[in-house]
């Protein structure tokens, strides 16, 4: 990220104020675009990073098969955005998801929900495609890899049929708490683990899998088994500093940070921007980061503690702040610090635009 010019596009702007460097976002796009090439798996981007129409377009753009949800807002907005292959990596449960879910799948052409919960397949329209969650290890939802899936499986193609049951997916969400490269292969190789096997108990069961969908972007491109057929990154579109530290993205590799500025030095040793728990994610993932950011240019500074409109910024020794400076900081999980955002200032030689996150929330305003 080029520190200068995003400081230079924000010297008139009110702090803070969330910028994002399209030249990296582009080196991040192509990159993860030729890792799926060279491994032949497909790429189906989790697009919860980004929640942007454009940014859908790109991921597009740079051959995605199509892209990965986490909200019925989501979804909708990148439909709207021409996107015709969508996941919805969240049990749609409830009458007025279901209601929603019936009208996305009159407008594309694939649409697929992943759970773990027989019943509320029989609830979904004939025309939406299950993936059934395995566990890997993360402990949220999904059933235990081996007999336990094989045997939820099987009940779930005796109640909707085995053309709707698409494949098993999994998340290895545990990865966040590896120390190191070999912790991180680790965690990949559970996850690619868990859906094989189970995937080759259930087709010697007599039940067809045709998708094996895996992914996270500290786990991108490691441990991939044969039988992989895609992956479903999201945070590498942007980076933060939970990627920087587990080393699955360099800091060059960041393309978005909140400009703050500097509005109180209190102490020789501690400074306050106006960038609080309201623009910066208040979400620490990861061990050996203890700062809910990365300051660009003042690496031995810590951003210490969030109020909601302040950041304590902390200094080991005398720190050169002054009241006035302005900072960009890399925040500590992006996914949450964009969905703080109602815009992002989109920077690119030689000019820059706002960028609306358009897909915020769980609710679309009516007019």
């Amino acid at each position: 990220m080029d520190v200068e010019r995003i400081l230079a596009a924000t010297e008139d702007i009110t702090t803070p104020v969330a910028v994002v460097d399209e030249e990296v976002v582009e080196r991040n796009l192509a990159r993860m675009a030729n890792l799926a090439a060279d491994n032949h798996v497909k790429l189906r981007p989790h697009a919860k990073t980004h929640k942007s129409a454009y940014m859908a377009q790109r991921q597009m753009a740079h051959g995605a098969v199509g892209l990965t949800c986490a909200t019925f807002t989501e979804a909708e907005v990148f439909a709207d955005a021409g996107v015709d292959d969508l996941l919805i990596a969240h049990p749609p449960v409830g009458r007025p998801k279901l209601e929603r879910l019936a009208a996305l799948a009159a407008r594309v052409k694939r649409l697929a929900v992943s759970i773990d919960d027989v019943g509320i397949a029989k609830t979904l329209p004939p025309s939406v495609d299950v993936l059934w969650e395995v566990d890997p290890g993360q402990h949220r939802i999904g059933t235990a890899p081996g007999e336990p899936t094989v045997a939820a499986v099987q009940e779930l193609v005796r109640a909707i049929g085995n053309a709707r049951f698409r494949g098993l997916i999994s998340h290895g969400g545990h990865v966040y708490a590896a120390t190191s490269q070999r912790e991180r292969q680790i965690a990949a190789e559970q996850e690619n683990q868990a859906v094989t096997a189970t995937a080759e108990m259930l087709r010697q069961a007599g039940i067809e899998v045709r998708e094996l969908s895996v992914g996270s972007t500290p786990t991108a491109g490691l441990a991939l088994r044969d039988g992989i057929t895609e992956i479903r990154p999201g945070t590498y579109i942007y980076g933060d500093a939970n990627q920087v530290t587990l080393q699955s993205q360099r800091l060059e590799d960041c393309a978005l940070c909140v400009v703050a500025t500097v509005v109180s030095t209190p102490s020789p040793d501690r400074a306050v921007v106006d960038a609080g728990s309201k623009s910066l994610s208040a979400d620490l993932r990861v061990a050996g980061l203890d700062s809910y950011g990365l300051v660009l240019g003042h690496e031995d500074v810590a951003v210490a503690r969030l109020s909601e409109e302040h950041a304590v910024l902390a200094h080991p020794h005398r720190s050169s702040l002054r009241v006035g400076d302005r900072l960009a900081i890399v925040p500590a999980h992006v996914c949450t610090t964009v969905n703080l955002q109602p815009a992002l200032l989109l920077v690119s030689a030689p000019d820059h635009r706002w960028l609306t996150v358009d897909a915020r929330g769980w609710q679309r305003a009516t007019r």
